[in-house]
């Protein structure tokens, strides 16, 4: 992968964030024992990553990366350092730790692995860098208080547009420049996203259709989702629905806020929405796997789950999220979803603050019409009474 190939490169031919590596590289350059932690804050693809190694690489240190999410308990933790904390010197071998991704710690839920972190971070022995994609988790806010946080931002897209054009010349590929224009506008500040999607286009030139980066014409997003629910000829609803004037993530989007904002009856609703939630991980995986090339199997996959649903002519357009009328209440109420914390990631592996906002409103929106399938199925997760207690109350309300 391109990513790869172009992420071991020197120090000073990294795009964006200039004082934010500058600061870094300063840290690392001058560290002393005892000197506390860098916290690493900053969206993926932005070169937090990439800045740590290639200044370890030039500054002469030997990095260990452990990915926190992947270590939770002290004993891995221990067993994966080895003797690096007491022999940093061994050899005349300069050694540090990256810690990526400590948002990918919660709570209880690590055994051991928040605390031996906060430990380290006491008297470091050596040089001990995290990096974090949300600056607002908790464990994340915990941690930067042992730290020194430097902010990393996305990328202008100005500059992901010459760094393109940069590689496209070294890899010996002629892409036009309203190409890379648009692949860096769909980046958003991301790099490995540009250089992933720029590798995709390169190597299988129809993805360019698939990805809607030229398009002679485009459908709106309403036209596309009513086509999608009422025409039967599969066919021409994948020709209309791929011509839709959205991307992948957008499309799941409103398809949920539609079926939601639609009269289904209760059978026809559960099929609708379990449709969307495998469209939605296929979506999800995507993005987080990086597979652009993929995205050209998205549309029909999303045509063929759809249309076989048979729902009729009854959908009712919406691209707006639902006015819960809970959503400050839970906030307010937190208490209750601390107790279920350690559940609720274990079960959907999202945090508690996106549980609250987008899962809870739903389980609550079925109760009113289900309340004995959502009861049954809370206690089948392994939820206690508290949260059936509390859909309850908010059902009745």
């Amino acid at each position: 992968m391109w990513t790869e190939k172009y992420r071991d490169i020197k120090f000073n031919k990294i795009i964006g964030n200039e004082n934010a590596r500058r600061t870094l590289y300063q840290w690392m350059k001058n560290w002393k024992k005892g000197n506390k932690a860098v916290l690493l804050v900053g969206p993926p693809g932005v070169g937090k990553n990439t800045s740590v190694y290639a200044a370890a690489k030039e500054l002469g240190y030997f990095l260990i990366e452990l990915n926190a999410s992947d270590f939770r308990t002290k004993e891995a933790l221990t067993r994966k350092l080895g003797n690096t904390l007491s022999s940093s010197d061994l050899f005349d071998e300069k050694r540090m730790v990256l810690f990526d991704e400590v948002d990918g710690i919660y709570g209880r839920n690590d055994y051991g692995g928040t605390e031996y972190i906060n430990e380290l971070l006491e008297k470091p022995t050596v040089p001990i860098i995290l990096t974090a994609n949300d600056g607002t988790n908790e464990s994340v806010i915990k941690l930067s208080r042992r730290a020194n946080v430097i902010c990393f931002r996305k990328v202008p897209i100005k500059i992901i547009l010459i760094y393109l054009e940069h590689i496209s010349e070294l890899e010996k590929k002629k892409v036009h420049r309203k190409i890379l224009g648009e692949i860096s506008k769909k980046s958003r500040g991301d790099v490995r996203s540009a250089i992933n999607l720029l590798q995709s286009i390169v190597e299988i030139p129809n993805v360019i259709k698939q990805l809607k980066i030229i398009k002679d014409t485009t459908i709106s997003k309403q036209d596309a989702i009513l086509t999608l629910f009422s025409e039967r000829d599969e066919d021409k609803i994948y020709e209309i629905f791929s011509k839709m004037d959205s991307n992948a993530r957008e499309k799941v989007q409103i398809l949920f806020y539609s079926i939601l904002a639609s009269d289904f009856e209760g059978e026809q609703r559960r099929r609708a929405l379990k449709a969307v939630s495998e469209i939605a991980f296929y979506e999800k995986r995507l993005e987080n796997t990086q597979e652009w090339r993929m995205l050209r199997w998205f549309d029909r996959t999303v045509v063929e789950k759809i249309h076989c649903l048979d729902l009729g002519q009854r959908l009712r357009y919406s691209e707006e999220e639902p006015l819960w009328d809970l959503k400050l209440k839970y906030w307010t109420e937190l208490r209750v979803f601390r107790m279920i914390k350690e559940r609720v990631f274990q079960k959907y592996h999202v945090g508690v603050g996106e549980f609250a906002l987008f899962y809870l409103p739903l389980l609550v929106s079925l109760a009113r019409k289900e309340k004995q399938n959502v009861a049954n199925y809370l206690r089948y997760a392994g939820f206690d009474d508290s949260l059936s207690a509390f859909i309850e109350k908010k059902v009745k309300s």
